[in-house]
């Protein structure tokens, strides 16, 4: 077969990934539906603001507590069988969420217990799941690139676009049935997950289990910071992930004060946002093959800047959901590439740990981001913290492109491979 043959050839992931696309789809449309449920039932117990506080920060501490052990386990168990018992987890989570729900007996603790607890199983699944992308497809670039775009559409789709609706509709219906649906859509991720057949074998061998927990966190973050490329790629999404978290942390506040909009029209722009994060999910493959990693990924952030200074300086509703839908295609297809480059450097065997260190030096910029977003707004204007976000994002567009332009790409993972 000709190189140009091979090239324009349709990528086939198989049976396995086509599984676990169906458990991150199922999975997410249950996730979506108790996103959009669980705040009305916290209001519904209380309506105190800190309530809602205390719950979304109760999901998102086990990733800052747990996600460097959680690689651990990724790299030393099957992550089949982690992904398997995340779910599991989760369900029984759920269940008892639900008979608490049926029985009147749910209160604000029970809330944020439920939230941290299924919080850890996100972190455990997600961590396995990306982990198991090249054990279940391949290392080839092409392969990847096409399976991490689907499962991040599979992943928007799911958790903004089918399940918030759904979630909240049937919530009208009867606060109960929601929950139940997240309980049954854990149960038939589980279930997906496990009918998969790897032929991995068993990773668990004597010199490994004398190595202490500790060192093998070490191992990992030695491996991010000690590769220029994974410390840059790590580095860079941290800092976008400053600006992105100051420009959605003010949106609500843009809409209404900037644009005018009812709180219909906030939630029209998070669509529009998620409309654009499927496209860039399943566009980022061809794009890549075509323009390069290194130009999506530089070209991604810097159009994430330009449509986030957009934002700050024109107050047109119809330019500003074209922003929104840009930085959702820009940012999936960004995600889209950081994944498969991380997967085609690391080892097998030490993916899940670099990508827990990973996900933690980028999870590093959402509180700055937040709460530079907010210093901003209330010292000046809203618009101001959008302009300075997308300054502050071409800039740092800039300062990376030595490391990340295609040909110092192209040399890393040939590297990796050699």
């Amino acid at each position: 077969m000709s190189t140009k043959e091979s090239g324009n050839a349709r990528v086939r992931l198989g049976s396995r990934f086509h599984r676990l696309f169906g458990a991150t789809l199922v999975s997410a449309i249950g996730t979506g539906m108790h996103a959009a449920a669980l705040p009305l039932l916290v209001l519904r117990s209380t309506s105190s603001p800190m309530a809602l506080s205390f719950v979304v920060m109760a999901a998102e501490i086990p990733w800052v507590l747990l996600s460097l052990h959680a690689g651990v386990v990724v790299d030393r168990l099957d992550r089949r069988r982690v992904m398997v018992w995340a779910d599991l987890g989760r369900f029984v989570v759920m269940v008892t969420l639900a008979v608490l729900i049926l029985t009147a007996r749910v209160d604000l603790v029970w809330l944020v217990l439920a939230a941290f607890l299924l919080g850890i199983g996100q972190v455990f699944f997600d961590l396995a799941a990306q982990s198991a992308i090249p054990d279940f497809v391949s290392r080839d670039p092409r392969s990847l690139a096409t399976a991490n775009g689907r499962i991040a559409a599979a992943e928007s789709n799911g958790e903004d676009f089918v399940g918030p609706p759904l979630g909240s509709a049937l919530f009208g219906v009867w606060n109960f049935l929601p929950f139940a649906g997240n309980a049954l859509s854990f149960a038939a991720s589980g279930l997906l997950i496990f009918s998969i057949r790897t032929d991995a074998k068993p990773k668990e061998t004597p010199d490994a289990s004398r190595k202490g927990v500790r060192s093998d966190i070490v191992e990992g973050i030695r491996w991010l910071f000690g590769n220029r490329t994974l410390r840059a790629l790590a580095t860079v999404s941290c800092l976008g992930n400053v600006a992105v978290t100051a420009q959605f942390a003010m949106l609500a506040l843009l809409a209404k004060e900037v644009l005018g909009l009812p709180d219909f029209g906030f939630g029209l722009l998070l669509t529009a946002t998620t409309v654009g994060a499927t496209v860039g999910g399943l566009a980022a493959a061809a794009v890549s093959r075509r323009f390069g990693p290194g130009a999506v990924m530089l070209a991604g952030k810097a159009g994430v800047g330009a449509a986030i200074l957009v934002l700050g300086l024109v107050a047109n509703v119809w330019i500003a959901a074209a922003m929104m839908m840009a930085t959702g295609a820009l940012m999936t297809a960004e995600k889209v590439v950081v994944s498969t480059l991380r997967q085609q450097i690391v080892p097998g065997d030490l993916l899940g740990r670099v990508l827990s260190s990973s996900r933690l030096v980028v999870m590093a910029g959402g509180p700055v981001g937040a709460g530079l977003g907010g210093i901003l707004a209330s010292l000046f204007a809203v618009q101001v913290s959008y302009v300075a976000a997308g300054v502050f994002l071409i800039l740092v567009t800039l300062v990376f492109y030595p490391v990340l332009n295609n040909r110092a790409l192209a040399s890393a993972t040939d590297e990796s491979a050699g």
